[in-house]
């Protein structure tokens, strides 16, 4: 448990309800029961992620990465394969301590990390992902002279350098 007490997801939004979430799970086709403050946390953070248009992937792992901080017990659904989730929660165990000593009430603190995590998959998630996906096709004897003038030590780096071009 990272919290002396133990809140639920009202305490980043008020007008939320269990009613809602599952509502919510049944017609997003998420088969999750709330059964306990884990699986409400859960819920809620698939439902926030879903209204900050992550996809299915990103907001699962997300889910699970907030019900572990927020309990102490994450919900997994095997996106491991797709984000270095590992990698995540130590760089997240080393934010929580930074904000556990800052000079704030706890429930501060808890909305903090919440903020945070959000902050990682919202704007840093790629530092986190693993190559999954495979890109092949054909260039002109023209196109590829161009490519290869790009600054790069093979032909993955230089497509991210022009991936960087449109950000």
């Amino acid at each position: 448990m990272f919290w002396e007490k133990e809140y639920d997801y009202t305490i980043i939004d008020k007008n939320m309800t269990d009613e809602i979430l599952k509502e919510f799970l049944k017609k997003n086709g998420i088969t999750l029961d709330i059964v306990d403050n884990s699986t409400r946390w859960c819920a809620y953070a698939q439902y926030y992620a879903h209204q900050h248009g992550f996809d299915v992937i990103k907001a699962t792992s997300f889910s699970y990465i907030v019900s572990l901080f927020m309990t102490g017990m994450g919900i997994s659904a095997s996106t491991e394969m797709y984000f270095k989730e590992e990698k995540i929660e130590y760089d997240l165990v080393d934010e929580l301590n930074t904000i556990k000593s800052e000079d704030i009430s706890e429930e501060e603190q808890v909305k903090k990390m919440f903020n945070h995590i959000f902050g990682i998959y919202s704007q840093h998630i790629s530092d986190y992902e693993y190559a999954t996906e495979r890109l092949s096709f054909k260039l002109t004897p023209s196109e590829m002279e161009k490519f290869m003038s790009i600054e790069g030590k093979n032909n993955k780096e230089k497509f991210k350098k022009l991936l960087e071009q449109i950000d």
